[in-house]
Order: structure tokens, then sequence, then C-alpha cells
């Protein structure tokens, strides 16, 4: 009998190693790379009914900034402290899990057909401020992780990955091996050691590009290597946005989210072929009638056309599936 009872605690011990090391082949490389489950050393959590402005001490952006880029982030943070003040709770989930334009749409509206994810209310519109500390400086990253942890704590959060064949575009080349003018492989002689964002480059996320800045379609883009930005137009009331060494991948999952649901109402995948890192920008002006969702003969035709001749891509309708992040479980929290 003793024999048999080791020998069940070989078998346990063995089958949870083996999860475990599935458990850490399905983790994304960003998480692997920061090191695992990390934790606050000491953290608040308190809902914020002021109504204050959302803020934090640095930017809560997943690398692939879909909102705009202000000359007032600090984009690379390395260190022990993690304030952000009226946040909804999806925004930490965004942060924490350093989600796509794609995944983050699915979560925060039931827009796109087979992706109604049906978040609760409270977590997209609740508001709370979180402080913690940890001990060691800490790198962006690393504070996604330990967010993780906080969430799953403090709000009992608990969520699986799942992917679900929906209704695409596929982003593809409109002539094979033929990229556009304005979509180059990110060039060798670029150490992305430049980051500065030029001046009057501000603007708001619903409010469309504003400045002076005035595009040319070689001109080395402004912005921090490995991210997406909106970038000031060429002319009034025109949109542009630009990437900087990025995969085609990410220029894919960003696009409903630079140029709205209304333009692009499926999400996109990458069926480029193309590998690597790249430069764009794309600009284009939204038409007065915008026609109706599911026409996509006509709708958003200005921005399909600049995406033809200024990237020298196109979309095509497809069926594929798209990973989004379901929340299973989640709690209010209590009072610290």
């Amino acid at each position: 009998m003793q024999g048999a009872a080791i020998l069940v605690t070989m078998l346990a011990s063995a089958q949870a190693s083996n999860a475990f090391l599935r458990a850490q082949d399905t983790l994304p490389d960003w998480q692997k790379a920061a090191g695992g489950k990390q934790e606050f050393d000491v953290a608040s959590v308190r809902e914020d009914k002021t109504g204050a402005s959302s803020h934090s001490n640095f930017s809560l952006d997943n690398g692939n900034a879909w909102f705009t880029v202000s000359q007032k982030d600090v984009l690379a943070p390395n260190g022990t402290l993690f304030s952000a003040v009226s946040m909804p709770l999806l925004h930490y989930i965004t942060f924490a899990y350093k989600l796509s334009g794609t995944e983050e749409l699915a979560l925060r509206m039931d827009y796109w057909a087979g992706l109604d994810l049906h978040v609760p209310d409270w977590v997209r519109n609740d508001r709370y401020d979180i402080e913690a500390r940890t001990s060691e400086p800490a790198t962006k990253d690393q504070m996604r992780l330990m967010m993780q942890s906080l969430l799953a704590e403090r709000f009992k959060l608990a969520l699986h990955w799942e992917a679900r064949e929906v209704p695409v575009f596929a982003l593809v080349l409109a002539a094979p091996g033929m990229p556009g003018p304005q979509l180059q492989p990110h060039p060798a002689s670029d150490n992305c050691a430049t980051t500065a964002l030029p001046e009057n480059s501000e603007s708001s996320a619903s409010g469309g590009a504003q400045g002076t800045y005035a595009p040319t379609p070689n001109a080395a883009l402004p912005i921090p290597c490995g991210m997406i930005a909106r970038l000031s137009a060429s002319a009034q009331g025109a949109h542009r946005f630009g990437g900087r060494n990025v995969t085609m991948k990410m220029l894919a999952e960003s696009m409903p989210f630079q140029t709205g649901l209304a333009t692009l109402e499926r999400p996109l995948i990458d069926k480029t072929g193309l590998t690597g890192g790249f430069d764009f920008s794309i600009e284009w002006t939204p038409p007065e009638d915008m026609g109706q969702p599911g026409d996509v003969g006509s709708f958003g035709a200005p921005f399909r056309e600049a995406l033809k001749k200024q990237l020298g891509l196109k979309l095509e309708p497809q069926k594929a599936p798209v990973e989004v992040l379901v929340i299973d479980h989640v709690e209010q929290p209590s009072a610290n």
C-alpha cells in the first residue's frame, strides 16, 4: 500500500509539472521575457466617484499605442510606483494583459458579429484608483504581470483565451510582392534611439489630428519604435497614423481602432505574408456620407483607396479564427 501511495504521489506530481509546463508554453513571449507571475509589495484599490479626469504616472498603452501619443507620456518606465486615477477596470485589464486593438475592442463593445463577450457594464464604466508599489525597480511589462495578480486578488478576476470563427477582413497585398510607397521595411541603419515626438503631434482619441506637422511619404516617423500612433495630418479634416518598426500583425490589429469601427466593421487579420518590421504612415479623409454597416462596396471607400495607393494593401472579406480574452468571473472589490 505504501508503494502504491508513493506511485500516486509521483503521478500527481508529474501531472502538475506537465500542466505547469503547458501553461508556461502558452504564455505570450512578452510575459516569459518579463519573468512570469509577479506581485506588488503593497497596493491600494478604491472606487472613484469624484468624476475626476483619468490620469496615470505613465502611459498605460499596450506598446501599440492606439490612442494618441503625447509628448507628456513616459513611454518606458522603470520605477517602483504604479499610480492611476479614475480608470475603468477594463482599462486596467487592457494594460495587464497587453491587449491588441482587436482584443481590447472585443471586450469594450459588443459590435463585431460573433465576438459578443457581454462584459458587465460596471467593468466598462465604474472607475477605480489604484496605487501600488514594488520594492525593486520594475519594467512596464513586469508591472503588467503584477497588475494581473492584483486584479485576480482584489476583483476575483478569472479569464481565458478563446479562438472564435467570425467574419473578418484579411489584409493582403494589392499586387503580389508590391508594398506601397508609404510601407517600407524598417531600415537597419535606424537604431531606434530617437523617439522624440514632433511639436503639435498631440490630439484626442476621438477628435482627430490637429497640428502643423506636414508628413512626407519617406520622412522618418518621430514616434518610438514598435509603436503605432496618431499623427498630425497635412489637411483640415484628414486623419493620419503611422508606425515605426512594427509587424504587419500589429498594423492589422490596430486598424479598426485607429480608423473607427464605422470605417472597418470587421476585425482585421494579417494575410500579407510580409515578415519583419515596417515603417508606415497613411492619411485619408472620411466621406460626408459613410453609408451603412455591411455595405462593403462603398463603406469607408476613401480609407480603402488610401490603403491601396499609399500602403499597397487591400481588404478581402473572409471567415477566420480570432483570439479574444473572455471574462469568466469578476467581482466588485470591497473597500481596502
